[in-house]
């Protein structure tokens, strides 16, 4: 009997945590997101885009789906996209070979990206406000032998 007891206060803890993740990530975080060049710091080296934007196509419990567009000061513009799930699964990310990205939402309801290329692993999670219009992210990157 103890241990149906302690079992059932376990699941109980499980569904109380995923319940408080399901209400501190924002109902919904589909729409466009534009980078704000002025608060972004980049990686030595790097080139700062004149846009990038990112629509949100699909956020629903089994769908995540998103498109990426940049355009730089000389011209060039790229775009990358992503369907999948916010799942912690990695999926593919068309534009970039070779690459795959896996979404999670953390307890305090940022969502974490985890990716996955050829030249190394990089690490984002992004925090909303608490009306959905500002998404602050913070990003650690390392090479493909673990440097930074």
């Amino acid at each position: 009997m103890r241990r149906s007891i302690i079992a059932g206060f376990a699941a109980a803890a499980c569904i109380c945590a995923f319940c408080a993740v399901a209400e501190a990530r924002p109902p919904s975080i589909e729409g466009r997101w534009r980078l704000d060049l002025a608060r972004t710091e980049l990686l030595p080296g790097e080139v700062k885009p004149a846009e990038l934007v990112m629509a949100i196509t699909k956020d629903t419990p089994s769908t995540f789906a998103w498109t990426v567009t940049v355009k730089m000061p000389d011209g060039g513009a790229g775009q990358t996209s992503f369907h999948g799930a916010i799942d912690g699964k990695p999926y593919p990310v068309t534009g970039r070979p070779g690459s795959t990205s896996a979404f999670s939402w953390t307890p305090d309801g940022a969502l974490k990206q985890v990716s996955e290329a050829p030249g190394g692993l990089a690490v984002e999670t992004c925090a909303f406000s608490a009306d959905a219009r500002t998404m602050d992210c913070d990003a650690r990157q390392t090479d493909s032998q673990g440097r930074v």
